[in-house]
């Protein structure tokens, strides 16, 4: 996943456009259906709220409509909120997938 120290060393050696294009073309809808940002919420530790844990490490919380907290929990309101993509979410949909539970397709 392009993000941290692997992202800061992609950069440093001048591959991380190359890294995120090659991502990017390997895209899948397929895959795209079942990774973690569809079926779970990630928690911080102070009870924020993100799509998912790579986003949690980028600091990019659930939209700003959607429940901040642990406390305001609401499942349908979380349920219908759009989920906050970057570049970093190719690593999810390229190929056969990945997600918790290994490849999605």
């Amino acid at each position: 996943m392009p993000i941290g120290r692997f992202l800061e060393w992609l950069v440093e050696t001048n591959n991380a456009e190359t890294y995120v294009q090659r991502l990017a073309g390997a895209f899948n809808p397929a895959a795209a259906c079942n990774i973690m940002c569809r079926k779970i919420i990630s928690v911080g530790w102070d009870g924020r709220l993100f799509d998912c844990d790579f986003n949690q490490m980028l600091d990019i919380p659930v939209e700003p409509s959607a429940p901040q907290h642990v406390r305001d929990f609401d499942a349908q309101a979380l349920q219908a909120r759009r989920i906050r993509v970057a570049s970093h979410c190719f690593g999810c949909t390229a190929g056969a997938g990945s997600s918790c539970g290994g490849a999605t397709v």
